[in-house]
């Protein structure tokens, strides 16, 4: 889970929020609860939250991937708008910007209707779940010291972050990048035994080339960069890498 930036609210909701949303809080006081509105009436009222401009604005704050498992659609189903804060819980956020996150389909299950306001997690759009995260392995726990283990745990249970289906996201991404980490160990010892200055200057252009492609799965365009940025961190192979490209 990586920190996602979310730009101003679409025009569309900044027009159309209060009249979407009171006409919600009408049809509750009409069937006098939120779970007894007709589901035909309930979709109709609640679908201007899939307007292409929100869902567009929203897929692009978080570079189209899960805001809690950062998985790329296609791997889990789809994209959709999660309410951050429960619509069913609290009607009146329906539609409103701040409580709308993208997620796949996995993790909107999950979540379901998880009180979060409760019982609070992490919120990726407001926190740097960096701060809050770390991994052991394959799995994903509270980083220590931090403060709000308690809220990285219930995030982490909420939206079932060790997963099955994550560890072998990750498992497969730990191969891949182990790959590369051994082919930055080659390219050290080749460049250890440079006989000439000139050999020494390619050898390391060659070693930066390598570096830059591990680090492009750290990019926040990338499926669990934030795995893949923790990971790499790990490697000595990577830092002595970085050392001797900097010492160039």
């Amino acid at each position: 889970m990586i920190k996602i930036q979310k730009p101003a609210a679409p025009q569309v909701l900044v027009n159309n929020k209060a009249t979407w949303t009171q006409n919600l809080l009408d049809a509750i006081a009409t069937y006098g609860e939120y779970s007894k509105i007709p589901e035909s009436e309930r979709n109709r009222l609640l679908s201007h939250y899939r307007h292409k401009d929100i869902q567009d604005a929203l897929f692009a704050s978080s570079h189209h991937k899960c805001a809690f498992c950062e998985c790329i659609p296609g791997e889990s189903s789809h994209i959709e708008v999660e309410h951050f804060e429960p619509k069913s819980l609290y009607p009146d956020l329906a539609f409103e910007w701040d409580n709308l996150l993208p997620t796949c389909r996995r993790c909107n299950e999950e979540k379901s209707d998880a009180d979060t306001r409760s019982n609070p997690i992490i919120n990726p759009a407001i926190e740097d779940p960096e701060q809050l995260l770390t991994y052991s392995f394959l799995r994903i726990k509270p980083l220590a010291g931090s403060g709000q283990e308690h809220k990285a745990q219930q995030t982490i249970d909420v939206c079932n972050l060790n997963c099955e289906r994550l560890y072998k996201a990750r498992s497969e991404l730990m191969k891949s990048i182990t790959e590369y980490i051994d082919e930055l160990k080659d390219k050290i010892n080749w460049i250890s035994e440079a006989d000439t200055d000139q050999k020494r200057k390619i050898r390391i252009t060659k070693l930066k080339n390598s570096i830059a492609v591990i680090e492009s799965l750290t990019t926040a365009e990338s499926a669990y960069s934030g795995y893949s940025k923790w990971f790499i961190q790990q490697c000595p192979e990577y830092q002595e890498a970085k050392r001797i490209v900097a010492s160039r």
